[in-house]
């Protein structure tokens, strides 16, 4: 499941908080469809990645505006928001979203809400590296809403985030939940699966899930070495 919901995007976006850590990249198709949120151009241009578009009021872009800018002035959406929008409008769902987290908190906690907000069907799922031991790790965002089966590894770290009050259900996390009513006073952070298969029922309202994909990235680099 992991490996599929890797393989489903049809854009790139990239938004002006901290990339993952570079080494990331080698599991994504960076010759899709690349949409940079306003100053996220600059990023990745340090990176030496050119966007097909650049979407946002102008006003976190330190250097001249390429051909690839498109300027939207509604005050009433962020750039990530008008991102979402014009992705959505060229029928580039899914959509990988990067540098999700990094920056003021505000951003983190706005980033979230958004793309709860936008998700259909998990159409948008974003990636994001903390260091280890080892070098780094790997977390997957995606939106919940009724019902999501996923593979991991046993021990694997998982959140679930309500931006609306929401009824959930699941079976082989450590602390499992039954018909249990999470929102703002109440969510889980930071449990584990207990085994490979992990369900998700919702029935009301919809969440942010947070998984821990490290050892399923490493398998992904062991594939690619057997391919080669």
């Amino acid at each position: 499941m992991v490996h599929k919901i890797l393989n489903s995007y049809k854009s790139i976006i990239f938004l002006n908080g901290d990339f993952p850590n570079q080494k990331l990249f080698d599991y994504i198709d960076l010759n899709t469809v690349i949409i940079a949120a306003d100053g996220a151009s600059d990023k990745l241009k340090d990176c030496l990645i050119k966007p097909n578009y650049n979407i946002g009021d102008g006003d976190s872009i330190r250097e001249n505006k390429s051909n690839s800018f498109i300027k939207i002035l509604d005050q009433n959406k962020t750039d990530f928001e008008k991102s979402i929008i014009f992705a959505k409008k060229l029928n580039l769902m899914p959509s990988l979203v990067l540098g999700f987290s990094g920056g003021e908190i505000d951003h983190i906690i706005g980033n979230a809400q958004i793309i709860t907000k936008y998700s259909e069907k998990q159409e948008l799922f974003f990636l994001d590296t903390y260091p280890t031991k080892n070098g780094f790790g790997t977390k997957l965002g995606v939106v919940l809403m009724k019902e999501f089966n996923i593979n991991l590894s046993p021990l694997s770290t998982i959140t679930i985030i309500p931006f609306e009050e929401s009824i959930i259900t699941t079976k082989g996390l450590k602390w499992n939940l039954k018909d249990k009513t999470i929102d703002s006073s109440f969510f889980s952070l930071r449990n584990y699966n207990t085994s490979n298969e992990v369900i998700f029922k919702l029935s009301k309202g919809r969440a942010l899930i947070i998984l821990d994909i490290t050892q399923e990235i490493a398998a992904l680099k062991s594939i690619s070495k057997v391919l080669i």
